[in-house]
């Protein structure tokens, strides 16, 4: 049964990544497996939004965030240009598990890349994931 069940939740989470990347949907809650945090996601699925994403946003709200979904897992690249928030990233695969997590800098032109294949990228002010104990391995669910 235990099988099934994750079966069907990574199908689910799936489908909605592919309906998520077909819409215009604003933005999205997100929670995390086990823990007791939530976060608001404004969603970048687009060329000309991922692109954009928080450049020249002065202020992100607490446990507000930016969520980035591309057509297909494999190595993303995320970079700071005329961004000045310190922010934080984490890289998920496509069934929501956390990949790897970087600390970036405002302004920064450096490219900060996923060394594994991932489907999003989650970007929130710098620290909230540790403040929050979410780490790598921990799962996202929409």
């Amino acid at each position: 049964m235990s099988k099934l069940l994750k079966a069907f939740d990574k199908k689910f989470l799936s489908l909605l990544l592919i309906i998520f990347s077909l819409s215009s949907i604003a933005q999205i809650d997100a929670t995390f497996i086990n823990k007791n945090v939530s976060l608001t996601l404004i969603v970048s699925n687009t060329d000309a939004t991922r692109r954009k994403g928080l450049m020249n946003k002065k202020i992100l709200e607490k446990n507000t965030g930016m969520i980035f979904i591309w057509p297909s897992s494999k190595r993303q690249c995320m970079w700071m240009k005329d961004t000045p928030l310190p922010l934080s990233v984490a890289f998920i695969s496509s069934n929501g598990r956390i990949l790897e997590i970087y600390d970036m800098v405002p302004f920064s032109e450096e490219s900060i890349c996923s060394i594994q294949r991932a489907r999003m990228a989650v970007e929130v002010n710098q620290g909230w994931f540790k403040k929050n104990n979410i780490i790598v391995g921990d799962t996202i669910n929409f």
